[in-house]
């Protein structure tokens, strides 16, 4: 959406902003404290494991649930004492929520009529919008006659038909299967790039929030962990929680040795390895937990060149996931914790088998450190009330 009352881009305020927003129900402290903006036209995805706040945030962003503290601006303007339907909002939930004794055209054209659009102004609306969503043809049917897809699609047309200055996404992709979840993820994206709608989603599907997104924020606790985009997000964690949600990590517990300017040593079982560290304040003789991604473990059928951490071990167990093989091994000098890792070009490498034994290895850059127990807030965060989130 353009910029209103002559703005230009870079004097517009954010679209968004949330300042020191807390809810609480009851004794349960659901959303503690959050604090962010969001540009105009970004993607941001809202992401973390079910109880951790991220929807009783997106419904505060609605106006459907009232802060206990804090304020929420949208648009350069408070919120707080305006209901839902003024905020200039479009939304697409899990539930869709679509008309069934309409069809798709009527469903489409429904806010316009609530708005007081002129008839013709909402013909060609509704046209324009079912041609976004690549329903061209379609606006005659009933809802029962159209596919999961087609029903996502219309959901969206219906939301953002009214040009609404934000878009929030309450898990709308949740129930469909893989295939074709996959497919509506590229099309939110697509759609929202075309347009350029602010945009708020929330997930706990990781990929969703790598793949449509502009910046990620995982919560936990009903905290923010870190907000990023989500390269950075993924690569450079900031704390163990963040490591652990997205991706297939591997946790080696241990002890730091030394720290210098991001890097550091620790003992791990029987050895010594060097590893990354973000957080300057763990001491040495700290107990600290090695993040190694699977991905960047590997077996080395040939001989390294320097600079690689190496090891020994046996193949557990072998997963056929039909793009990739997920191994399991065992390393002796790291202790009893298993290995996983992942060979994503199974078709060019031979298929090691259980019992087998082989040489692990990874690049010190890619061995992560974090404290073993973060001082983190107390979980307070639980399942919420109808929404989980």
């Amino acid at each position: 959406m353009q910029p209103r009352d002559g703005q230009t881009a870079e004097k517009a305020p954010p679209m968004v902003r949330v300042e020191k927003v807390s809810k609480r129900f009851d004794s349960v402290l659901a959303v503690a404290e959050v604090d962010f903006t969001l540009e105009t036209g970004a993607f941001l995805t809202i992401l973390g494991p079910s109880g951790c706040g991220k929807t009783t945030l997106l419904r505060m962003i609605a106006g459907f649930i009232e802060p206990t503290a804090g304020e929420i601006w949208i648009h350069g303007r408070p919120v707080r004492d305006l209901p839902p339907y003024r905020r200039s909002i479009g939304m697409v939930f899990q539930k869709l929520a679509l008309f069934p004794h309409m069809t798709a055209a009527q469903n489409i054209a429904y806010p316009l009529r609530m708005r007081g659009f002129p008839r013709d102004e909402i013909a060609g609306r509704v046209e324009r919008y079912l041609r976004l969503v690549r329903l061209e043809g379609l606006g005659g049917r009933r809802i029962h006659e159209l596919s999961g897809g087609q029903q996502q699609r219309v959901a969206i047309a219906r939301a953002l038909v009214f040009e609404p200055d934000l878009l929030l996404l309450d898990e709308p992709l949740a129930a469909l299967d893989r295939k074709l979840r996959q497919e509506m993820q590229l099309e939110f994206r697509r759609i929202q790039k075309e347009l350029g709608v602010t945009t708020v989603n929330v997930t706990h599907d990781q990929r969703e929030a790598l793949v449509m997104s502009d910046r990620v924020m995982v919560m936990d606790a009903g905290r923010i962990q870190q907000m990023a985009v989500p390269e950075t997000v993924y690569h450079r964690p900031e704390n163990r929680f963040v490591a652990g949600f997205l991706g297939l990590t591997n946790f080696l517990p241990g002890q730091l040795l030394e720290s210098r300017a991001g890097r550091a040593r620790l003992r791990v079982g029987a050895l010594t390895l060097a590893g990354t560290i973000a957080d300057p304040s763990i001491l040495p003789g700290t107990r600290v937990e090695a993040a190694l991604r699977a991905e960047r473990l590997r077996i080395l059928e040939e001989a390294t060149g320097e600079g690689w951490e190496v090891v020994e071990a046996e193949i557990l167990e072998v997963v056929f996931e039909g793009e990739r093989l997920v191994y399991s091994a065992r390393a002796e000098a790291l202790g009893e914790v298993p290995l996983r890792f992942v060979d994503a070009d199974p078709l060019r490498h031979r298929r090691h088998r259980p019992g087998e034994r082989v040489r692990l290895g990874w690049r010190p850059s890619d061995l992560m450190i974090f404290r073993a127990d973060p001082e983190a807030p107390t979980r307070i965060g639980q399942p919420e009330r109808e929404d989980n989130g």
